[in-house]
Parts: C-alpha cells; sequence; structure tokens
C-alpha cells in the first residue's frame, strides 16, 4: 500500500509541476511550454525587448519558436537521426555535457569545502592575521617580466635589456606569457604573496629600474624589470592579505593530508 501512496504522490507532484508550467502551444508531438518561451524571450537583444512583450510581438515571437519546433520535429522524425554520424557526434555531445557536469558538481563541493574549513577556522584569516602580516610586508611592487623556453634565451634577452633595450617591446615580440605579452610584459601590482614563489623574494629585493634574471621557474625562464614599488595603505591592501593568508593556510593544511592522496604522474613528458 506504501508504494501505492508513494507512486501516486510521486505521479501528482508531476502533474502539479506541469499545470504550473501549462503549453502555450503544440507542433506535432512536440510542445512549447511557458517557461521555454519566457526563457528564450529573456534571450532576445535588449532594442527587441520593448517590442516582444507587446501583445503582437509576443505571438509573432511564439511563431518563430513554432517555427522552430516544426524543423526539430522533422529532423527527429528523418533517416538522419538512425544515422551512424549523427549518433556519434549525439555521443560526443553527451561526454561533453557530462564533463561539464562533473567539473561543475566538482567546483560546487570544492566551494561548499572551503566554506566548511573556513567556518571551522581551519582556514579562517583573523583581521589580527592580517595587520601581523602587512607590518613585514607593506609593499606593493610593479614588474615586468619576458618568459621564455631556455636559459639561453633568457641570457640573451637580459643582455640586450641591460644595455638599454625596450624592455616592453622586448616582451610584446619574445615572452611566451600571452596574457601580459600584448602589455609589454607588464604584471598586475603585487603585494607579498601574490607573486610565484621562484620570483617572490627577488622582485622585492630589487632596486627600482633594475633587470633580473634568467630566473629559472616550473613555467620557464624569466627576465624582469622593476617599475614600481609603494607603501599600500592597510585598508586598501586587508582583503588581498586576508586571500594571502587563506591561500597558505589552504596549503599547509594540504600538505598536512597528503599521505591520504598520493600523487604519482604517470605520464612520462610531465616527469
Amino acid at each position: 500500500m506504501k508504494r501505492v501512496f508513494s507512486f501516486v504522490a510521486l505521479a501528482s507532484l508531476a502533474l502539479g509541476c506541469r499545470s504550473r508550467d501549462p503549453v502555450v502551444a503544440k507542433v506535432g508531438p512536440l510542445v512549447i511550454r511557458q517557461s521555454e518561451f519566457q526563457r528564450k524571450l529573456a534571450d532576445v537583444p535588449e532594442n527587441f525587448q520593448g517590442y516582444v512583450v507587446t501583445p503582437n510581438g509576443r505571438r509573432q515571437f511564439l511563431d518563430i519558436l513554432i517555427r522552430e519546433k516544426m524543423i526539430v520535429a522533422a529532423a527527429t522524425a528523418s533517416d538522419v537521426r538512425k544515422s551512424e554520424e549523427f549518433k556519434a557526434q549525439a555521443q560526443h555531445l553527451r561526454d561533453e555535457e557530462e564533463d561539464r557536469l562533473r567539473e561543475g558538481r566538482e567546483f560546487l563541493l570544492t566551494r561548499m569545502w572551503q566554506e566548511d574549513l573556513r567556518a571551522k577556522g581551519l582556514i579562517k584569516a583573523s583581521d589580527e592575521d592580517a595587520r601581523d602580516y602587512y607590518k613585514k610586508h607593506p609593499s606593493e611592487v610593479d614588474i615586468r617580466h619576458i618568459l621564455l623556453a631556455t636559459p639561453d634565451e633568457a641570457q640573451a634577452i637580459a643582455k640586450k635589456a641591460r644595455a638599454g633595450g625596450n624592455f616592453a617591446q622586448m616582451a610584446k615580440q619574445s615572452s611566451l606569457d600571452a596574457e601580459t605579452a600584448g602589455e609589454g610584459g607588464k604584471m598586475k601590482p603585487a603585494l607579498y604573496g601574490e607573486v610565484i614563489p621562484e620570483l617572490q623574494d627577488i622582485v622585492f629585493r630589487m632596486r627600482i629600474g633594475e633587470i633580473s634574471g634568467p630566473i629559472k621557474s616550473k613555467f620557464g625562464y624569466y627576465v624582469l624589470k622593476k617599475d614600481a614599488e609603494r607603501t599600500v595603505p592597510f585598508r586598501e591592501a586587508e582583503e588581498r592579505i586576508l586571500d594571502i593568508i587563506e591561500h597558505q593556510k589552504l596549503d599547509h593544511y594540504l600538505q598536512s593530508i597528503q599521505e591520504k592522496f598520493p600523487v604519482e604522474v604517470v605520464d612520462e613528458q610531465f616527469k
């Protein structure tokens, strides 16, 4: 009896959901529901929104959707649906959707996991933590860089830069970092902790205008130029400092549990 009740309850719930999402039009076996109509209506360019909300505009927009459904219905009834090419591409599409869904689930899970760690105080950074960090690292630096594949290339670029070469132009022509090359190698202004570890201590020791490199990193070989350094007011830097400290605490936490999750690089080219 309980099974019957459960089935009836689920069926009633489904019917209730459908009743709240009425059918606007039918095209053969296909339907256009109110939710689909409203969702696609919201995608109309802003300059046409004023027209499509009028009675005539809504009817014309429905005609467009009916034509789309007619095409879908005709394609569904055709032999194309049975073809091996369609089946293969449809499977590829399903695989891509599954990958996106998996990545979405992982993003949601890791975000909630970090929120849980924060709530438990395991990675949360306090205002006191931020002030202590700021006392040691109150400065922000402006750095340009050129990323190269080999030490010889980096040495040649560093030599030209020290001889008075146009650093920004060389970055545009030679840097492997596409994100900054177009800006002449200019990186975002950085606090201590916002620069990759291999460069961090170096850039804060450099003098204004100094050229440094080649410097080996996991990304390649860097040539650096220091454009500026300034003291940043605490209130301007506070949120960034809290992020830096939280990132450091998360790294320490991951190190503490690393034995539970051994890492093995299988592909020889990455070893």
